[in-house]
Order: structure tokens, then C-alpha cells, then sequence
């Protein structure tokens, strides 16, 4: 029954009540959050820090949704904005997801490996779209607008939770 519906349009009421409990689900991890999250996907929200140990930069990503992986050969993140995409590479091969007792979700880790000037120049109002892939999976995010705050400036107010 499943290929007739994509096929031939099938019921949009399943669709819109999927959507509905996405949304639903987004909101409830917004608004147990303290942190300001960088963006949004369907049933994921991702939040970002910067972090400096030993003269090198990271990118500290948490993932908090219903993403439940356990990597062995690392990831990328592809951040795209006007000018170009700044692809990079996860500063761990190994990682998993933990469990989260709050609501049916999981949080994920990922540290990525990222040089002073580019995280300098990353802009949030100038971000079309984050997208992560891990394994087979490609989750690609939105950024939520936020007026009169940029990147850096939301990575300093997150970095005290981070470094922690």
C-alpha cells in the first residue's frame, strides 16, 4: 500500500499529523532549553559553541532530537552561507548518542576541527543551512533568526555551558 500512496498521492491527513507531532516535539525541546539553538530540522535541534584548547578551535555541536547513532568513522558538517560552503570534518572518528531522561530523545557530542578566521567569519544571519552527515544520514538543519546576534556573539553566551 505504501508505493501506491507515493505513487498516487495517498492520504495527506498521516502526513500533516507527522508534521503537526514534529513541530510539537521541536517545541518542547525549545522550551526546556536554556541555550539558544543555532537551527532546526525535522525532528532534531542543533545548538554550537566555540571552544579554544591549545592554540586549536572547535566547534562543539550538540544534537538534541530523536537522532540515535553511534559513528565509528566520524562526520562532516557542511555550513552554508552567500559567499560559500565551509566543510569540516569531526575532530573524533568515535561517538554516540545518549539517551535523554527528559523527553523521548537523544543528545549527541560531535566536536568539529575548525581554524580561528573561519569561525571569525561565520556569520548566523548569513547561514542558509547546517547540514550534518553521519553514516548514512544526512540531516540538514535551518537556522532560526535571531536579530542583532551573531554567531560568535551566541558561542560566547553558550560557552560557559560548554566548557564545563
Amino acid at each position: 500500500m505504501g508505493v501506491f500512496n507515493k505513487l498516487f498521492g495517498g492520504n495527506d491527513k498521516k502526513s500533516k499529523s507527522n508534521q503537526l507531532a514534529d513541530s510539537n516535539y521541536i517545541e518542547a525541546i525549545l522550551k526546556h532549553s536554556e541555550d539558544q539553538p543555532v537551527a532546526i530540522a525535522d525532528q532534531n535541534v542543533i545548538y554550537a559553541g566555540y571552544a579554544e584548547l591549545g592554540g586549536y578551535y572547535f566547534l562543539q555541536t550538540f544534537i538534541v532530537g530523536k537522532l540515535n547513532i553511534k559513528a565509528k568513522k566520524g562526520a562532516r558538517l557542511l555550513m552554508v552561507n552567500n559567499n560559500h560552503t565551509l566543510d569540516l570534518k569531526s575532530d573524533m572518528d568515535e561517538f554516540e548518542s545518549e539517551n535523554m531522561g527528559v523527553f523521548d530523545g537523544y543528545v549527541t557530542r560531535i566536536d568539529f576541527e575548525i581554524e580561528k578566521e573561519a569561525a571569525e567569519n561565520i556569520k548566523r544571519s548569513e547561514i542558509k543551512n547546517i547540514t550534518l552527515q553521519v553514516k548514512k544520514h544526512s540531516i540538514t538543519f535551518i537556522p532560526l533568526a535571531i536579530e542583532g546576534l551573531d554567531e560568535l556573539q551566541i558561542a560566547e553566551e553558550n560557552k560557559k555551558d560548554l566548557t564545563n
